[in-house]
């Protein structure tokens, strides 16, 4: 099972591959959590684009570290 610091590192590289927005922003982790079920490491970050804060957030398997989906905005493991 991948740990929380290599999972926040992982949802960090993923980011701009997903959202080319986020390119060379300074990224802020805004939180982290591991699903109920033990499954999927939720991750949200923030960056300043466009004159406000925007929020993105990653999921990845919890076993590997894979990509799993993103999404705009803040989330938790029950809306993802």
């Amino acid at each position: 099972m991948v740990q929380v610091r290599e999972a926040v590192q992982k949802a960090q590289s993923y980011l701009p591959d997903v959202f080319p927005t986020a390119e060379g922003k300074e990224m802020r982790l805004e939180g982290v959590e591991l699903s109920d079920d033990a499954k999927f490491w939720i991750v949200t970050f923030s960056y300043i684009g466009g004159g406000y804060r925007e929020y993105k957030t990653v999921k990845l398997r919890a076993i590997d570290g894979k990509f799993y989906g993103a999404r705009n905005g803040l989330s938790s493991s029950g809306l993802m």
